[in-house]
């Protein structure tokens, strides 16, 4: 089951939704150019959603703060011009006033932000990344005739090797020098995200003790150390270490009463379309196999479980399911996108590991099902696609929410 949908695993931070705090955030924008009589301006995550009135060319708004957030913002122009979106969000790690300085003309990137020392250093970082990533394009269209390509290209993997030695060269530097500089800023830890995809194990672990022992104690850092030790936990032959999480009912799953039979383990979320789009086949495979020793258990990453169980009752899929509430999708299994999916031996041991999902049922791990229970799968769904090499395509976990 494939195809990706990226990384960064990781520290999903909970904004707080009480409106009675004594703390809170103030966001001032001004935004220039021709808005063509759309005057709203969105500031959102995957558990926040704002709007304010942009009234001669300035927004504001006020956001209760418990701790550290990123949000997004979203002019309402973008979306009714159907122009290229850009995420564009801002680090806001203390209860004081950030302001945004922005020309509609030039995108939201071209942005300035002030506020803490915190977000002016992230945005000083993110400025330099987007110079290292113009330096790594260039190296790619040098070397492969185009700055990227498809994973059904015969030089993909010759491609994703090179890009990972360009990004080595040209961005892990950039990242060191924001945490070496500064070991006791937000900026540090929430950029420490990006070592999930450019750094080796101990390359991350020299990064995570470069930080304060303050930071240290943050949520995201504490995440992104337990991510590290899940790279090295979830490679193909390793024990899977026995963990407990809820079920929808509030009872206790343990992994270890699932030994002896062959184990799909799902990691998805509620906001995850991807991985929604692949439950109806994952059905049929479930299917196909559940009189065959084979079960499947999905983990779902949200951070609602208000969210999550809405989803588990819309989609009604008969196997186990469970909320993950201790982080057994970074610290067990480095999970850096959903849908991922692990396939698990009836010893416990991880036998494949599957970023995203093929639809067409010719994903790796299906395809291993097929040669160890002699059937393939049934599919009585309609085809929605008549392109078989059409794939969905992972959703990154995002850093902060």
């Amino acid at each position: 089951m494939k195809k990706t949908i990226t990384t960064l695993s990781v520290a999903l931070l909970a904004l707080s939704s009480q409106a009675q705090s004594s703390k809170e955030i103030i966001l001032q924008g001004d935004i220039s150019g021709d808005l063509k009589g759309h005057h709203k301006m969105y500031l959102y995550s995957r558990t926040y959603k704002d709007s304010a009135t942009i009234v001669n060319g300035h927004y504001s708004f006020r956001i209760p703060f418990s701790e550290p957030v990123f949000l997004m913002l979203l002019p309402q122009y973008v979306q009714a011009e159907r122009q290229m979106y850009v995420p564009f969000g801002i680090l806001m790690d203390k209860p004081v006033t950030y302001t945004v300085t922005s020309d509609i003309s030039k995108g939201m990137n071209a942005s300035t932000v002030k506020g803490s020392e915190a977000t002016e250093l992230l945005r000083a970082y993110e400025q330099d990344k987007s110079a290292a990533w113009k330096k790594i394009s260039t190296g790619l269209q040098q070397a492969f005739g185009k700055p990227w390509l498809q994973e059904n290209d015969p030089q993909y993997e010759a491609f994703e090797k090179k890009q990972q030695a360009l990004q080595q060269q040209h961005l892990l530097p950039i990242l060191e020098k924001l945490v070496k500089e500064h070991p006791n800023s937000y900026a540090a830890v929430y950029s420490l995200n990006d070592a999930r995809q450019i750094a080796s194990v101990e390359q991350q672990e020299r990064l995570y003790a470069t930080l304060s022992k303050d930071l240290k104690a943050t949520t995201p850092a504490k995440e992104f150390h337990q991510f590290t030790e899940g790279i090295r936990n979830s490679a193909v032959g390793k024990q899977v270490k026995d963990f407990s999480l809820p079920d929808p009912d509030g009872k206790t799953i343990s992994f270890s009463s699932l030994k002896g039979k062959y184990v799909l383990i799902d990691f998805w979320a509620s906001w995850c379309s991807p991985c929604r789009k692949s439950f109806p086949h994952m059905r049929e495979v479930y299917q196909q196999y559940k009189d065959q020793n084979f079960i499947i258990y999905s983990i779902s990453i949200d951070k609602s479980k208000a969210d999550w169980l809405k989803a588990v009752a819309e989609e009604n899929n008969p196997w186990l399911q469970s909320l993950d509430n201790i982080n057994i999708a970074g610290g067990g299994f480095a999970v850096t996108g959903v849908p991922t999916t692990y396939l698990i031996s009836p010893e416990g041991k991880i036998m494949m590991k599957e970023i995203g999902f093929d639809e067409t049922g010719n994903g790796n791990i299906e395809k291993k099902l097929a040669a160890l229970f002699g059937t393939i799968v049934k599919k009585s769904a309609p085809e929605k696609s008549k392109n078989e090499n059409s794939t969905t395509k992972a959703i990154p976990m995002m850093p902060m929410q």
